[in-house]
């Protein structure tokens, strides 16, 4: 038992042991700090990250941060959206939506080539 739980615990008498208090509440998942979350997930590889995003809410938050996902873009990812894919508005997308944009089957020369990825992890 940690400290919190020795201040809480009140002697029983009759029996000789020890109970906590019916105010000591759980600690889950949940009460991890969001950001704490977001900067482990930026160590970890896209598809990791989508693994841990099913796990809960508070983590589901913490994937679709920008600064996770900036983390796996290349350097010239604004360049390669506007010259490749012609997107030249970048403000309207998350960079988890600019991630997957560039992960997909991209197509050249008015659509007679085709690069599986743009991004090569």
């Amino acid at each position: 038992m940690g400290a919190g739980a020795s201040t809480t615990a009140t002697e029983n008498d009759e029996v000789g042991t020890f109970s906590l208090s019916s105010s000591q509440t759980t600690t889950t998942l949940d009460d991890v700090p969001e950001n704490c979350i977001s900067s482990l997930m930026m160590r970890f590889d896209p598809q990791e990250i989508c693994s841990l995003a099913r796990v809960n809410k508070a983590f589901h938050r913490a994937s679709s941060a920008d600064f996770v996902w900036e983390s796996k873009l290349p350097s010239s990812y604004k360049f390669l959206l506007s010259k490749v894919l012609g997107q030249h508005d970048l403000s309207s997308m998350t960079r988890k939506q600019i991630y997957a944009k560039l992960c997909r089957h991209n197509f050249f020369d008015a659509g007679t080539k085709v690069s599986s990825s743009v991004i090569f992890i």
